[in-house]
């Protein structure tokens, strides 16, 4: 079987969104319930984005980050 390619750019782009997903998680923390509600929707969105990345960079499935 040979090794799958992964686009790099996309790779790195979906790496991005976790951060930023990760980053607005951590601040939600510190805010009030109805503008934290925001931003873990937010994050939960930016995942599923980078999930998408990954997929669309080739990412082998047992690879793949949970969205």
């Amino acid at each position: 079987m040979s090794e799958r390619h992964v686009d790099a750019a996309l790779f790195d782009n979906a790496k991005i969104l976790r951060e930023r997903a990760s980053s607005l998680r951590a601040q939600a923390t510190m805010l009030t319930a109805p503008l934290a509600s925001a931003y873990r929707r937010h994050a939960s969105e930016l995942e599923l984005e980078a999930w998408i990345s990954e997929v669309q960079a080739g990412v082998p499935e047992d690879r793949l980050q949970v969205a």
